[in-house]
């Protein structure tokens, strides 16, 4: 009766553990940028010269085996060597998100999105235990926050 059982238990188990799973697979590739996500840069540039411009980005891709699902785009720059770290990613053709560290440690970070004609950003900046929040539109400063 245990054999029996134990049988019945292996064959009934085995098919739902076989199931076809949904398979991911992360893919990083270096490219030139696209026509959006550049003119989103050039945009982005034009009111907020601190983002640089470059025609390189490090695309990110979900791969399932049958389609290639977007994520996210570094954007690749040469040189960078007055920062300690300067990092600009693309979320999606009207959004990119960035990370600056300069020798003197103070950290900047933030978003800028473009929206109905504009381009917002918002900054936050940390420097030796002082913070400040800055909002701006199409480049000019529409509120400060100091802590």
């Amino acid at each position: 009766m245990k054999k029996i059982t134990l049988l019945l238990f292996i064959l009934l188990a085995v098919p739902v553990f076989a199931q076809d799973a949904d398979m991911k697979v992360y893919l990083e590739k270096t490219d030139t940028a696209t026509i959006e996500q550049y003119e989103l840069i050039k945009k982005v540039n034009s009111f907020y010269p601190d983002i640089m411009l470059s025609k390189q980005v490090k695309n990110k891709y979900k791969n399932n085996f049958k389609t290639n699902e977007f994520l996210s785009a570094d954007v690749v720059y040469e040189n960078v060597s007055k920062f300690k770290l300067y990092n600009v990613t693309i979320l999606d053709n009207r959004c990119l998100s960035y990370t600056f560290l300069t020798p003197d440690d103070v950290l900047t970070f933030g978003e800028i999105r473009t929206f109905d004609g504009n381009t917002v950003r918002t900054l936050y900046k940390l420097d030796k235990g002082k913070s400040l929040m800055q909002y701006f539109i199409n480049g000019k400063l529409i509120n400060e926050v100091k802590g």
